[in-house]
């Protein structure tokens, strides 16, 4: 008996019908790549809401009539973050190939698969990723989906390999010492999310002060630890900062790697998108000592502006990246020698099983543009973060309130008979006229208790002339607030 079902099927019912919409979609997508910079930004209507936000119909509405309501009523009101003027958050812009490679991945339905030709590209393009940022060759890596896990991959490794006992069979709650984590203040947030994963806690990372620098101070963390062995605990683990959020600082990663020599501990990098610098001909030095951390967490979504989302962990120890993740007795087989992990399953280097096609992305975007194209663009953004440092310091009612590290600008709007209170809500203010030209063109953060207006350049459109416009925006939207506080 043959079922009534049995030619229900998700294949159009006609290809030609479904070959013209596929057109119409690609050339909206290429046109609307191509007219960026006059898209404008809006603020979703009551309408656009009410259109998204129906019960699910029994029978579907059809193929392109779905994609007309998601293109008038969706599209319009997302976040322009392929806009060149974007440089609120570290977000990447992607690319028009990017967004091809995804059509040629999402055709295939394919997913980073370890055992036919998918493992060729992973690891070659692994291979391409740790002579970028000069990484041991010999060294494990995995993609995965963003920084956060890359971070929390890092530390699962170290947590393996610096617990005292059998982690993975009797369970963080049976180490003999209390586990400590040590990390600047200006490291990421996301940090806590992990360590609090992985069990230990978030009372267990130490926030180090940093220095005039904006680095860990090296005395204080080398106190804090000697302070907590004292107590009996167990430091196990420092957390660099390669490219922070706020400012772009680093870390003075040869000298926290010699302190983790001579403590034994277990360096970890977050790279995310800070390791990138290793492009850049007169940044590269702020990134050195990258090659000597145990694990790297790296983005390519962010600096190297891949569709989003992937990144990367980097493990200088094979075996422990292995035995980490792999599965129960599975673990038997790692014990043979170093030489067995030739054979290592990706699926066992990080929590995901289910991935989408990281490795073939990454293979044809970096061979399509080269190391000298991202080399190019690194610094174009460095020194345009530079330009628009300049460009503030040269206007009399803008601030450069920290100095530029590295791709990021703090600054603020300023007047004189105003105080501090008043200038915090003047800048707010401005901002808020700000995100009605583009949401997220900059953001704010406070840094040591000051207000500051913020702009991190990882935007492969910009222009300098972008930049003369933020500085327009930015004096303009000033001084019409500011007589409100005077």
């Amino acid at each position: 008996m043959t079922s009534k079902n049995d030619e229900i099927t998700l294949d159009p019912e006609d290809w030609d019908s479904i070959r013209n919409l596929g057109h119409k979609i690609l050339d909206d997508m290429l046109s609307y790549q191509q007219t960026i910079k006059s898209q404008p930004f809006k603020y979703p209507t009551d309408e656009a809401i009410d259109k998204l936000k129906v019960p699910l119909p029994d029978e579907g509405m059809g193929e392109e009539s779905v994609y007309e309501l998601m293109k008038e009523h969706f599209l319009p009101y997302t976040l322009k973050m392929t806009r060149p003027d974007f440089w609120g958050w570290v977000l990447g812009t992607g690319s028009t190939f990017g967004a091809l490679v995804q059509l040629f991945s999402a055709g295939m339905n394919y997913g980073d698969e370890p055992w036919l030709i998918g493992q060729y590209v992973i690891n070659q393009s692994l291979d391409w990723i740790k002579e970028m940022v000069d990484y041991p060759l010999d060294s494990s890596g995995v993609f995965l989906s963003g920084g956060s896990e890359a971070n929390f991959t890092g530390l699962a490794v170290a947590r393996y390999k610096m617990a005292e006992i059998d982690v993975k069979s009797m369970g963080i709650q049976q180490v003999p010492r209390y586990m400590t984590l040590y990390c600047s203040d200006q490291a990421h947030d996301c940090l806590d999310k992990s360590i609090e994963l992985l069990g230990f806690g978030n009372d267990a990372l130490r926030w180090i002060p940093s220095n005039d620098e904006y680095q860990i101070d090296m005395t204080k963390l080398e106190k804090a630890i000697k302070e907590d062995r004292e107590k009996g605990y167990h430091p196990f683990c420092v957390i660099g900062t390669a490219g922070s959020t706020n400012l772009g600082s680093f870390d003075d990663l040869n000298a926290i790697a010699d302190l983790c020599e001579r403590e034994n501990l277990w360096f970890h990098l977050d790279a995310a998108f800070g390791a990138w610098v290793k492009l850049s001909p007169t940044h590269r030095h702020l990134v050195s000592g990258l090659e000597r951390a145990d694990s790297v967490a790296i983005d390519l979504h962010k600096w190297m502006n891949m569709e989003y989302t992937i990144a990367c962990t980097l493990v200088r120890d094979r075996l422990a990246h292995a035995s980490t993740f792999v599965y129960g007795h599975g673990a038997e087989y790692l014990q043979s020698g170093l030489e067995i992990l030739e054979q290592v399953n990706p699926f066992n280097l990080n929590l995901a099983l289910t991935r989408p096609t990281y490795g073939m992305r990454a293979y044809m975007l970096l061979r399509a543009y080269g190391r000298k194209r991202y080399q190019q663009l690194v610094q174009k953004n460095i020194e345009q973060i530079q330009y628009l440092g300049e460009l503030i310091q040269k206007t009399p009612s803008l601030e450069l309130v920290f100095p530029i590290i590295s791709n990021v600008a703090c600054f603020r709007y300023v007047d004189a008979g105003l105080s501090e209170t008043d200038l915090i809500q003047l800048n707010r203010g401005i901002l808020g006229k700000v995100w009605e030209v583009n949401f997220g063109m900059i953001s704010d953060t406070t840094v040591r208790g000051m207000y500051v207006l913020r702009a991190c350049n990882v935007n492969h459109r910009s222009r300098e002339q972008d930049f003369d416009k933020l500085v327009d925006h930015v004096v303009k939207f000033g001084d019409e607030l500011v007589n409100e506080y005077r």
